[in-house]
């Protein structure tokens, strides 16, 4: 019998220790319940809300920071790529480009046609003008170049009044035809700070695969075809 009761009594204070523990425990919960509804607590929810805002500002900035530099770097770039005074590619990006052209012509067993325009009496037109008619010149001069093209056509300024065009084509006799095309819309008369122009071009061109298949090579013999016919406007027989 006293054994039976010595082990219910054990039981018993082991049942109340685990009562004692769990009362300190709800305890310890009440006075964090306490604190965090105290002045002290809603402060730490204060500061923790405006640390919040301020991460949220700060990202908003970097966020800005980085987009305003991508877009200053697209400008840059564009700006490397592009012909100042026309808003043509440059001859910084035309080899790219050729090389480019050349490969989709090879893939698709089309023919490239390269076009190399030198504008006549431009030296004239700046002296007796100036250059500022000079100028609008060359701009009327690229804006007929890019009208008369496809938009899948390229057309670049390589400096001074020299322009490269490449234009895909099915057959080398489409060469001289689209050659014909630019020279009647540049020869259209137009009005340039209040004087007439008519602007001829000598244009020569080179056609691959049929007159080379590397980049300098075409450009070489399109630029050997357009002296050619520059000297024989200067010197008929």
């Amino acid at each position: 019998m006293n054994s039976g009761n010595d082990g219910a009594q054990s039981r018993l204070a082991a049942l109340e220790r685990q009562i004692a523990a769990a009362e300190a425990t709800l305890l310890e919960l009440h006075a964090a319940i306490l604190e965090a509804r105290s002045e002290r607590g809603l402060s730490a929810a204060h500061d923790a809300r405006l640390e919040n805002e301020r991460l949220q500002v700060e990202n908003q900035l970097a966020t800005q920071e980085v987009q305003t530099a991508h877009a200053a770097l697209e400008v840059a770039v564009k700006a490397s790529q592009t012909d100042s005074l026309t808003g043509l590619k440059n001859r910084e990006v035309l080899w790219d480009r050729l090389s480019h052209d050349i490969a989709l012509a090879r893939r698709h067993g089309e023919r490239l046609i390269i076009y190399f325009l030198d504008i006549d009496g431009f030296k004239q037109v700046n002296d007796e003008f100036g250059h500022a008619v000079g100028d609008l010149l060359l701009q009327r001069a690229a804006r007929v170049l890019q009208a008369t093209v496809r938009d899948s056509d390229t057309v670049c300024r390589m400096g001074g009044d020299e322009f490269v065009v490449l234009v895909a084509a099915a057959r080398r006799e489409d060469a001289a035809q689209v050659a014909g095309k630019i020279a009647a819309a540049l020869a259209e008369p137009c009005l340039l700070a209040g004087h007439p122009m008519c602007i001829s071009a000598s244009i020569g061109f080179s056609v691959f695969p049929d007159d080379g298949e590397s980049p300098g090579v075409l450009m070489r013999k399109a630029d050997e075809a357009m002296y050619r016919i520059k000297r024989a406007a200067l010197h008929p027989r």
